[in-house]
């Protein structure tokens, strides 16, 4: 029977109690909370700076702070001092702090700092009225905001997957190369055209067999004239070794033709 007495007289405090400890944190509000994210070999290291004050001359009893689910070494300082703390629930941590004898009025510096694993988002959800709020993330600012309200929370990404670039010399060499293949392209077709158009005047054997025909004539002709003395040394020279030449070359090409014929 004492036992149940003892029990019911402690539910009957902590009713008592436990509002006025939640609510020990009314009228303070967050001037400045600085939030700073580094990448280590095998964690996240995460460290907040904030600036508390209140508009009483209360004493501070209870200081709350939302940490996400999967923090570990979780530590925090009050102007240098080191309170007791403990966990009301998976992210809401209350730390004692009524031993420091610090008034609302007065303005405190609070550093909290903890451990995350690594490639996860960053979660926060502040706890009082906050004027200022920032995140940086390995050097550089990824968010920031002001005029928060309690209980106000965002997500942030901190890493996100790499897009597909090229470099730009990649590029350039690849436009160059598309460019010369066009170019081979076209000229190739352009010279295939060409070498079929020429073929059937320059290649065909009525032309090749006409043509030997008349040089061989010319050349009797060139013959005839010399030996007339109608024509001098230097000219008949002349004349015989360009016919003469175009002569031979007809009969090479009539006889290249005739075996691809065969």
């Amino acid at each position: 029977m004492r036992k149940i007495l003892l029990c019911l007289l402690l539910v009957c405090a902590l009713t008592i109690i436990l509002p006025k400890t939640l609510a020990s944190e009314e009228g303070m509000i967050t001037l400045d909370h600085i939030i700073t994210i580094s990448t280590k070999e095998n964690y996240l290291s995460v460290t907040e700076e904030l600036a508390i004050q209140g508009d009483s001359n209360e004493s501070y009893n209870i200081l709350s702070s939302w940490i996400q689910t999967g923090a570990y070494d979780i530590n925090l300082i009050v102007n240098s001092n080191k309170p007791d703390s403990r966990k009301e629930d998976s992210n809401k941590f209350l730390f004692n702090i009524s031993s420091l004898g610090l008034l609302k009025e007065d303005k405190i510096e609070v550093s909290l700092s903890y451990k995350l694993e690594k490639d996860i988002d960053f979660t926060k959800t502040v706890l009082r009225d906050t004027d200022s709020i920032s995140v940086t993330f390995d050097g550089n600012k990824i968010f920031s905001g002001t005029d928060l309200q309690n209980d106000a929370n965002f997500k942030l990404q901190l890493y996100k997957p790499p897009e597909p670039t090229l470099d730009w010399y990649i590029t350039v060499l690849i436009i160059l190369l598309l460019v010369i293949v066009i170019f081979l392209t076209l000229y190739t077709f352009k010279k295939q055209k060409s070498q079929k158009i020429k073929e059937p005047i320059g290649s065909s054997e009525e032309f090749l067999s006409t043509k030997k025909a008349l040089l061989m004539e010319l050349l009797k002709d060139i013959e005839k004239k010399y030996r007339s003395k109608q024509i001098s040394d230097e000219t008949y020279n002349k004349l015989k070794e360009k016919y003469k030449h175009e002569a031979v070359e007809a009969m090479k090409q009539l006889e290249d033709l005739k075996l691809k014929v065969k």
